[in-house]
């Protein structure tokens, strides 16, 4: 699903960065995100709001790479670019 691989994507930089790197309140979300994604059936999510979060994990991918490298992002992460 588009939606977890955005949520874990954000959650294993999290780990992989070290705590405090990204904000802990956007990680809270992801990590609320990932829960109440355990409840939902993929086609039941609206595709607006599929790109909504895909545009959010990419804005957050993009301002870790400003701050920190874009080869420390890509480094971290082997699956699926966003």
């Amino acid at each position: 699903m588009r939606v977890e691989s955005c949520v874990d994507t954000i959650l294993q930089l999290d780990k992989s960065l070290g705590k405090g790197k990204i904000r802990p309140d956007v990680v809270e979300k992801f990590e609320r995100l990932k829960e109440s994604l355990a409840n939902v059936v993929e086609e039941a999510i609206d595709e607006r709001d599929i790109s909504k979060i895909e545009d959010a994990t990419n804005q957050l991918l993009s301002e870790i790479r400003a701050s920190l490298g874009a080869e420390v992002v890509q480094s971290l992460h082997h699956g699926q670019t966003h």
